[in-house]
């Protein structure tokens, strides 16, 4: 019985990854049929990818870890079927909070600050993520309203604190940022590949990613989490308290997130700069949703989403490919795999709706 229900989970996983790759195939073919038709070589795409996995592997991985804890981030609340759209505001605070930290922490901390730097992103985010969450609880407002438009909140705050509150006194630049962190805040890059923009980041964004499938798959709380998600009259009368999951998961949401502003802060910038966020936000809700909101397949995807970003820069300093296009073929991507989202549940609701009339 055990070995059959381990064969089961086996063939599901497989199923997975092997939709994954299939997608990620097919947004490439189109993207070099874009290519074609708009008069470039349709190779360049190929081009950009093998470098960003061979030669600046570094460069991928440097975009991969925060774009994984990006779609964990998503795919919390997803669960539960609640939408967090707000990972991009939640970034921010994360980052001003683990700023103001290591700022104030004493030089002689050493590397132990870095946990107080990155509790403090991680309260942040969480307590950002709950004011759309005990919106929605007590005044029944639209939770994807309320998270989108606290991303604008979360970016003016950013900009104020960096170019007012924060500002490093000594800087004679136009640029808005904070003092430099002490160097022994500073994320360790991974010494396989020198002085480059991958950190030790990937292994916590790793961690996080294997803490969140066993929250889903092997706890109570995730089981209550995936029933409210399923059918919360259910789960209502099964005992559960769907507001009470509503407010766990945002939680969990806004913390996964607020470690990103830290990450950011102390691996990346080393300060604080006004509108440092380049959308991880956003390009963590179709990491998720290539993953089929599955904290394992979160990891392939933001792999596949990290190697696409680095990939795009290549592109543009090794071929004749303009970053228009560039982004033109992000665009692409995305759309080829929000199409694919939205056929799965227009035919789960076709399937939801026959069920309920055979009944």
């Amino acid at each position: 019985m055990k070995n059959s229900l381990w064969a089961k989970r086996i063939r599901g996983a497989g199923k997975a990854v092997g939709r994954q790759v299939a997608m990620m195939l097919v947004a490439i073919v189109i993207v070099m049929i874009f290519l074609a038709v708009s008069g470039y070589d349709p190779a360049a795409v190929l081009q950009g990818l093998g470098r960003a996995f061979t030669r600046d592997l570094a460069g991928t991985i440097r975009w991969a870890t925060p774009l994984i804890l990006a779609g964990v981030a998503v795919c919390i609340p997803f669960k539960a079927e609640v939408f967090n759209l707000g990972v991009d505001g939640q970034i921010y605070l994360g980052a001003i909070a683990s700023t103001w930290i290591a700022l104030a922490l004493p030089e002689t901390t050493g590397r132990l600050g870095l946990l107080p730097v990155f509790l403090a992103g991680a309260a942040a985010g969480a307590l950002f993520a709950l004011i759309p969450a005990l919106m929605k609880v007590y005044f029944g407002t639209d939770m994807v309203v309320t998270t989108l438009l606290l991303n604008f909140v979360g970016q003016l705050l950013t900009e104020f604190m960096a170019a007012e509150v924060m500002r490093d006194p000594e800087k004679i630049t136009q640029v808005n940022a904070s003092r430099t962190l002490p160097e022994a805040l500073w994320m360790p890059k991974l010494g396989a590949f020198g002085a480059s923009s991958a950190s030790v980041g990937i292994y916590l964004a790793v961690i996080v990613a294997l803490i969140a499938a066993f929250l889903f798959f092997k706890t109570t709380l995730g089981y209550e989490i995936k029933l409210v998600g399923t059918n919360q009259q259910f789960a209502r009368y099964g005992g559960m308290k769907p507001n009470g999951i509503i407010l766990k998961v945002m939680a969990l949401s806004g913390a996964v997130a607020g470690v990103i502003g830290a990450m950011e802060v102390t691996a990346v910038q080393h300060k604080l700069i006004a509108a440092f966020n380049p959308d991880i936000g956003f390009d963590g809700i179709v990491v998720a949703l290539l993953a089929n909101n599955n904290p394992l397949g979160v990891i392939l995807s933001g792999f596949f989403f990290g190697a696409l970003k680095n990939g795009g820069s290549i592109m543009q300093r090794v071929t004749s490919v303009p970053q228009i296009v560039t982004e033109i073929i992000m665009a692409i991507i995305i759309l080829t795999i929000s199409a694919d989202v939205g056929f799965k549940f227009i035919r789960r609701r076709k399937e939801r709706k026959t069920h309920g009339n055979a009944v």
